[in-house]
């Protein structure tokens, strides 16, 4: 056994930390797999792992799915979960079936004697050999060969270098099916829009997106027309090969063309991407963007649009092709007198749309205003409030949507009653999902 330490983690520093003590000893899964489920990420691991590290950056769903996973497959692996010292550390150590916990910041020494432990516990408790920690000398670095000596463990002699394996084949690319549109269904196209920059849009346009995909899946499709800046793309971690340039040219206005354009995100919806630079995005004629609008609204069950914020003459594009609209603000009387003034310019022009939910996003305790003050200062009543949570910032680092990152977080129950709001049935599967 060449790698018996196992890391999953989101943390590169915690693994260049780990690396610098084991050295090549060392497996590492990254957390970017724990997206597909505990099962595929373990199928990443090659060798059988006799320790095994889960964190840090990981949240307690995907710490016990893993730790069950790797329970099943290796019965006699040490778990050990990397977590800070909180108060809900002996939850964790009671649900899941770990061995030991450590933090991530522990220093140097601490780290070092904590893994000498485990490796001492797991050869007395008949689980392991020292053998099986003994590291080859061949290409062996300094780091992996001070912890073999601090063991106690002597090196093999080199071995004989193994031949490189054949390259695989590459994997033919993916062709996604579109569900067909049933007769009795009447597509939906919903432009979430905000009076001013920051106020959570793009977030609640994700996971209105993510939500809808449960139950039309492969049937929803997430439009990126803030086209100067729209960043849907960084924050599911997608590299698309077309773009909303491309989707609003003269040439898609092939349906089969336009196909080419979109991007899968794995959650079972589509993606138009935003312009690759703020030059071409604004080069998007307001017509072109409404022709999209339409095309995609004779594919999709669901078609939600993220605008740029203000009513420039795209946005109102925009709201003028869709059936619906989320409007987004938050507690700051700024923002809720902005979305009052937009509202009321909406109605001034006869845009405003008859379908329409009002998101107050990042809502706090304590900040001298509440949510019945704020249907007084926009003059209409307020749909979701949605608290804010550190969950969304660490769902966006991880290029996930929050309701299925975290979905017993605070934030993510309140995208999910968005979600049920639209579409009803919507509720009974997001229970079963988090359930599992």
């Amino acid at each position: 056994m060449t790698t018996p330490f196992l890391l999953i983690s989101r943390s590169a520093e915690f693994e260049t930390r780990l690396r610098e003590l084991l050295g090549g000893r060392l497996a590492v899964v990254p957390g970017a797999f724990l997206a597909f489920g505990a099962e595929a990420t373990i199928a990443q691991v090659v060798e059988e792992p006799r320790v095994a590290f889960i964190g840090p950056v990981v949240n307690f769903d995907e710490t016990r799915s893993v730790a069950d996973e790797l329970h099943a497959r290796y019965p006699d692996v040490a778990l050990v979960v990397v977590r800070e010292q909180s108060s809900d550390l002996e939850d964790w150590a009671d649900e899941l079936q770990l061995h030991a916990v450590v933090s991530p910041l522990a220093g140097e020494d601490e780290l070092k004697m904590f893994i000498v432990d485990v490796v001492r516990w797991l050869i007395v408790e008949g689980k392991a050999t020292m053998d099986e920690f003994r590291p080859r000398a061949a290409g062996i670095d300094p780091h992996a060969r001070a912890f073999a000596e601090l063991m106690g463990i002597p090196t093999d002699p080199d071995p004989e270098p193994e031949p490189e394996p054949e390259p695989e084949p590459e994997a033919p690319a993916q062709v996604w099916e579109f569900p067909p549109l049933e007769s009795d269904q009447r597509p939906e196209a919903f432009a979430v829009v905000a009076p001013k920059g920051g106020q959570g849009k793009t977030t609640v346009s994700i996971n209105l997106a993510a939500g809808l995909a449960r139950i039309a899946p492969n049937s929803v499709v997430l439009v990126d027309a803030d086209t100067q800046f729209g960043d849907i793309t960084a924050a599911l971690d997608l590299r698309p090969e077309g773009t909303i340039v491309e989707a609003t040219s003269d040439a898609a206005s092939d349906e089969l063309i336009l196909k080419t354009t979109l991007t899968h995100h794995r959650g079972d919806f589509f993606v138009v991407a935003s312009a690759p630079s703020p030059e071409l995005g604004d080069a998007i004629r307001p017509e072109a963007l409404g022709r999209l609008i339409e095309q995609l609204r004779g594919i999709f069950r669901y078609v939600v649009v993220d605008t740029t914020p203000g009513l420039g003459e795209q946005t109102l594009t925009v709201i003028e092709h869709v059936t619906d609209a989320v409007f987004v603000a938050n507690l700051g009387v700024p923002a809720l007198r902005a979305l009052r003034t937009e509202l009321e310019m909406l109605r001034t022009i006869g845009l405003l749309p008859a379908n329409r939910r009002i998101v107050v996003n990042q809502s706090e305790k304590n900040v001298g205003i509440t949510v019945k003050d704020a249907e007084q200062i926009i003059g209409a009543p307020v749909g979701v409030e949605v608290p804010r949570s550190s969950a969304v910032v660490l769902a966006g680092n991880r290029g996930v949507p929050l309701i299925d990152d975290d979905p017993r977080d605070a934030a993510a129950r309140a995208m999910m009653t968005l979600v049920t709001q639209i579409a009803p049935e919507a509720k009974s599967r997001s229970a079963r999902k988090a359930r599992r």
